[in-house]
C-alpha cells in the first residue's frame, strides 16, 4: 500500500517536470540562459517486470539490463495516470513517440536535471525524497537558498585550501599518509606528482602563485629525500614534469614504524592530560578537606570559649563568696 502511494507522488512529480520541461535547444552560457528555469528528465525502464524485480535483493538490482530510456515530452500527462514522451531503446536509431504508465516508475532509475540561470543541479538515480527536493527547489523557490548553500560552501572550500597550501610540507610521513588513504593507489602502486598533490592540497585553483611554488619545490624536496632514502622509485625519469613514482619496501617500513611513533605519542599524551586532571582534582580535594578541617576546628574554638566564660564566671563567684565571709 505504501509502495502504491510513493509510486504515485513519483507519478505526479513527473508530471510536473513534464509540465516545465526544457526545449529541444537551449544554452547554459549565453544571455538567454538567465531565463533558464526547466527540467530535463532520463527514465531508464529495465526488462524484468516489477514482480520479478521485487524479488531481487535492493543492492543487486544495478545489474539490470534497460529496456530504453524514456523522456516526457512537454504537458505529457494524459488521463489514466499515463505520461507521453519518446522511447529509444539500443536497437533503435531515433526517438520513437510513445506512452508510459506509471506502473513502470516504481523500478525505474530517474535522473532529473533542473536549469535555472546559468546553474543546473544535476541528480542520476534519484530517490523519492531527492524529485521532492527538486520540485521544491522551483514550485517554492528554494533555489535561491541552494545557490546562496553552494555559494557559501565554494567560498569555504576556497579559503580552508588557500590556508591548507600556504604552509608547505614539513615530512614525509604526510606523503605517505595521503598516500596510502588514496584507493587509486593502492590499486596500482604507483602515483604522480600531480596527484600526489591533489590528493594532499584537493583541487587547489586559489591563492598566490608563490605558494604554489613552495607546495611545488617542498614536494620535489621530499620527493628527492624519499628517492634517495630508497623508499620510492622514479618509474618514469623521462617525465621531468609529472614523474611516476613507485612505493618501495622501505617506504612502507618508514610509515608503519612513523604512524606507531605518532600514535604512541598520542597515548602517552591523553595519559599525562589525564594525571593532570586527576591532580588537579586531588588538589582541589585537598583544598576543600582543609577548610572543613580549619571551620570544625574554629566550631571547636567557639565551644571552649563558652566553657572558659563559665568557668571563669563560676570562679569568680567563688572568690566572691570567699571574701564575703572573711
Amino acid at each position: 500500500m505504501i509502495s502504491l502511494l510513493f509510486n504515485k507522488i513519483r507519478f505526479h512529480l513527473i508530471c510536473y517536470f513534464s509540465k516545465h520541461m526544457c526545449p529541444s535547444q537551449f544554452s547554459l552560457t549565453s544571455d538567454e540562459a538567465q531565463k533558464n528555469d526547466f527540467y530535463e528528465v532520463h527514465i531508464y525502464i529495465p526488462e524484468a517486470s516489477n514482480e520479478d524485480i521485487s524479488k531481487i535483493p535492493e543492492n543487486n538490482r544495478g545489474a539490470l539490463k534497460v529496456k530504453c530510456e524514456f523522456m516526457p515530452i512537454k504537458n505529457g500527462k494524459r488521463w489514466g495516470n499515463i505520461i507521453a514522451g519518446v522511447k529509444k531503446s539500443r536497437e533503435d536509431t531515433e526517438w520513437q513517440p510513445t506512452l508510459l504508465s506509471a506502473d513502470f516508475l516504481k523500478h525505474s532509475r530517474i535522473d532529473v536535471n533542473f536549469f535555472f540561470g546559468l546553474w543546473d543541479f544535476r541528480e542520476q538515480k534519484c530517490s523519492l525524497l531527492t524529485l521532492i527536493r527538486l520540485y521544491l527547489l522551483r514550485k517554492l523557490r528554494l533555489v535561491y537558498l541552494e545557490i546562496l548553500f553552494h555559494k557559501l560552501k565554494k567560498f569555504i572550500n576556497k579559503h580552508r585550501v588557500y590556508r591548507k597550501i600556504r604552509t608547505p610540507l614539513r615530512s614525509k610521513f604526510e606523503i605517505y599518509e595521503a598516500l596510502m588513504s588514496s584507493d587509486d593507489f593502492l590499486r596500482k602502486g604507483t602515483f604522480r606528482k600531480s596527484e600526489l598533490s591533489k590528493l594532499i592540497f584537493g583541487n587547489h585553483y586559489v591563492g598566490k602563485f608563490e605558494i604554489y611554488q613552495k607546495v611545488s619545490q617542498s614536494l620535489d624536496w621530499i620527493l628527492d629525500s624519499c628517492v634517495e632514502d630508497k623508499e620510492i622509485q622514479i618509474v618514469s625519469p623521462n617525465q621531468d614534469h609529472d614523474p611516476l613514482y613507485k612505493m618501495k619496501g622501505n617506504g612502507i617500513h618508514y610509515f608503519t614504524l612513523t604512524k606507531e611513533k605518532l600514535a604512541n605519542a598520542e597515548n602517552n599524551r591523553v595519559i599525562q592530560q589525564q594525571q593532570v586532571r586527576l591532580q588537579r582534582w586531588m588538589a582541589f580535594l585537598t583544598f576543600l578537606l582543609v577548610i572543613g578541617t580549619f571551620l570544625t576546628a574554629v566550631d571547636n574554638i567557639d565551644d571552649a570559649k563558652k566553657y572558659m566564660v563559665l568557668l571563669l564566671t563560676y570562679c569568680n563567684q567563688v572568690i566572691s563568696y570567699i571574701g564575703a565571709k572573711l
